[in-house]
C-alpha cells in the first residue's frame, strides 16, 4: 500500500469538509438570529427606560400634589385671626390627583426680639404643616413652614396691644 493510496481519500474528505465549511447556507439563519437578540436587548432597554420615567412623573406628581395642599393650608392660615392659628392632627385630605394625604400642623411659638431694642413682635407663631403620603408608609412629601406676627396678621380685630412690646 502506498501513501498515495493511504491519503488520497483522507485528501478527498478534508476538501468535503472544508467545502461544507464554506458554504454559505444556513448563515443567514445565524445572523437572523444574531439579529435579533440585538433588537431585543434594544427592546427591553427602552421599556425599562420608560417604565422608570413614568415611576418617577408619578412620584412628582405626588410631591406637587402634596406642595400644592400645602401652601393651599398656609394661605388659609394668612386668612386667619392670629388667635385662631391653631396646631391641627392629622386629617385627611384628597389631592387635586384623587389621593388621599395625611396633613398635620404644629404650631410653636416665638418672639422676633432681638438685642435690647426690639425689632420685631413678641408674638409669633411658626406653623409647620407636613403633608405625608398614607397608601406608602407615611412617606413624608412636602413640609412648608412660616412665622405669623400678630401684628401683620390679618383679623387682629380688638387686639389693641402694642406690637412691638
Amino acid at each position: 500500500m502506498t501513501a498515495v493510496a493511504v491519503i488520497g481519500p483522507l485528501t478527498a474528505r478534508w476538501s468535503r469538509l472544508t467545502a461544507k465549511l464554506r458554504d454559505d447556507r444556513g448563515v443567514g439563519l445565524v445572523e437572523l438570529l444574531i439579529a435579533l437578540l440585538v433588537l431585543n436587548l434594544g427592546i427591553f432597554a427602552t421599556i425599562g427606560a420608560f417604565t422608570s420615567g413614568a415611576v418617577a412623573i408619578r412620584n412628582a406628581s405626588r410631591i406637587s400634589t402634596a406642595a400644592a395642599i400645602a401652601d393651599k393650608q398656609m394661605e388659609a392660615f394668612r386668612n386667619t385671626a392670629y388667635a385662631n392659628i391653631v396646631a391641627s392632627g392629622p386629617t385627611n385630605v384628597t389631592g387635586a390627583d384623587g389621593r388621599t394625604y395625611t396633613v398635620t400642623v404644629t404650631v410653636s411659638t416665638g418672639s422676633q426680639k432681638t438685642g435690647v431694642t426690639y425689632n420685631g413682635s413678641s408674638s409669633v407663631k411658626v406653623v409647620t404643616i407636613t403633608v405625608t403620603d398614607p397608601a406608602n408608609n407615611n412617606n413624608v412629601l412636602n413640609t412648608s413652614t412660616s412665622s405669623f406676627s400678630r401684628c401683620d396678621q390679618a383679623g387682629l380685630g380688638t387686639d389693641t396691644t402694642p406690637c412691638q412690646s
